[in-house]
């Protein structure tokens, strides 16, 4: 497909990246719509196990960890033998920070209290690698449209590494409830998320039990509103309910799972009798809980609260009042179809408008940064970083994005106020300097800006930029300008 123009690239991608040549002209939204169908080879190279493989090891890990081999210490030992001492054996380590699998048992291993997990050692290099693709797949992208809508709605749609083994499923959640919906029904991608094993866990819904079910009355156990609540208030309307909605949902989603063969009910968890949300009834089962997914996907403030989450993502902070209206006739004459909604946003005027009106978040602002300088983020020997090694994630943290730690269910901030403290700041100046002072040898950094920025870089950036006196500083002080950490 044809390239993107530069506007495309900074306001819909990641950045231009280095080695590329961006179309002439402005913004054209069929050709944007275009990567729905297109292949990405390089981004698909960071591709990550499925749900069912992570599964499989978290149980393995599991009993593997239940069946650890002890190793009885050396009477001869007085370290061992100092009551004084804590007792590994004891230790409980969480599933979430597997150590290493241990070689087979020697003398010199015996000295070794714990066998310890195989499979938790795979699962850590999971998590590892998800984390890294985090930055890396969209820093490597030539589909950067898709990479941000994929981005957006694991946002809008949040699950964040709380324990409980999430870590292990966040990248799952993204890469099989979110990105196959990102061009699809808005209604296809709410039962998607809804059903993830990753989001039950985050807002607790495994923990909801009818109270009038049989293991509700036998247990003495009730509802846990998280979902129902996280639901109706995050993901979908916003407002236009009220707490007995939130109640009667929680009622109609207690005792949901996903078995072997996909969605279930539990009828033994299940709360018995109608529920009514929103002025409708609703019975129990798989079949009831997708309705009302669809009844909800349906309603007029849904459409809204899309509307005004993909316009202030994409154009502004306080977005114009007309688009935002302009995407919900669309949405709602749609039958929630999202690709027509884009192309409705791609065609107002304030999406071709040349003003950067968006602060990137860390995610997106490192890996412009690394699509500057042509770089994937998991280059080795990099003077100037901690062990030669770029480190991306930690970078993010010190900016206030810890990978997959979104500290909300609302995500991260779409906002430039949550992103813009002094220690945010300087944790972005930290890393262009870095960054610049690892590459910057290499480059012209006047020639820079225009591949950057092209007419949207201010005659005050070309003017710093020119005026430093090694090429690294030039770098250092376009990535770490305001205008570069706009979109």
């Amino acid at each position: 497909m044809q390239a993107a123009s530069l506007i495309e690239e900074i306001r819909f991608g990641y950045g231009p990246r280095a080695g590329t040549t961006p179309t002439p002209g402005g913004l054209e939204p069929e050709r944007v719509l275009a990567q729905f169908a297109a292949s990405d080879p390089a981004a698909e190279a960071w591709d990550r196990p499925p749900l069912a493989d992570r599964l499989a090891l978290v149980a393995q890990a599991k009993a593997e960890k239940a069946s650890a081999v002890v190793a009885a210490p050396a009477p001869t030992d007085p370290a061992m033998a100092d009551p004084a001492k804590p007792d590994p054996a004891k230790s409980d380590p969480s599933i979430t920070n597997p150590a290493m699998t241990a070689p087979a048992m020697t003398a010199d291993a015996a000295a070794s209290p714990v066998i310890e997990p195989n499979f938790g050692k795979q699962l850590k290099a999971i998590l590892h690698g998800d984390e890294e693709s985090f930055v890396s797949r969209p820093a490597v992208a030539s589909l950067g449209f898709v990479e941000r809508l994929v981005n957006l709605w694991a946002n809008r749609i949040t699950v964040s590494n709380t324990g409980n083994n999430l870590g292990y499923y966040v990248q799952s959640f993204r890469d099989d409830a979110v990105r196959p919906n990102i061009a699809g029904r808005y209604a296809d991608l709410l039962l998607a998320t809804l059903w993830h094993p990753a989001m039950q866990i985050y807002l607790t819904q495994v923990d909801s039990i009818g109270p009038d079910s049989p293991v509700g009355i036998a247990k003495g156990k009730g509802l846990n509103e998280n979902l129902a609540r996280e639901f109706l208030e995050l993901h979908t309307m916003g407002h236009g309910y009220d707490q007995t909605d939130v109640t009667e949902l929680a009622k109609l989603l207690a005792g949901m799972f996903i078995g072997p063969n996909g969605p279930n009910v539990n009828k033994n968890r299940a709360q018995p009798g109608k529920k009514h949300i929103l002025g409708t009834s609703f019975g129990n089962g798989v079949a009831q809980i997708n309705a009302l997914v669809e009844t909800v996907a349906h309603r007029p403030e849904t459409a809204e609260a899309v509307a005004f989450f993909l316009a202030r993502h994409f154009i502004a902070d306080v977005p114009p009042a007309d688009l935002v209206a302009a995407l919900a006739k669309t949405y709602l004459a749609n039958d929630t179809e999202l690709v027509p909604v884009y192309r409705t946003l791609l065609q107002h005027p304030s999406a071709a408008a040349p003003t950067l009106a968006k602060v990137r978040t860390p995610q997106e602002f490192a890996a412009a940064s690394l699509r500057l300088v042509g770089l994937s983020g998991q280059e080795k020997d990099m003077p100037g970083f901690a062990k030669d090694s770029l480190q991306v994630p930690l970078a993010m943290g010190r900016m206030g994005q810890l990978v997959f730690r979104a500290l909300r269910p609302d995500g991260w901030p779409e906002v430039a106020s949550g992103w813009m403290t002094p220690p945010m700041m300087a944790g972005r100046v930290d890393w262009a300097v870095d960054l610049a002072r690892a590459t910057g040898d290499r480059v012209d950094p006047s020639a820079m800006v225009d591949f950057a920025l092209g007419d949207m870089a201010t005659p005050l950036l070309h003017r710093a930029v020119a005026g430093a006196e090694q090429r690294w500083e030039g770098l250092a002080v376009l990535i770490a300008s305001p205008e570069f950490s706009r979109r």
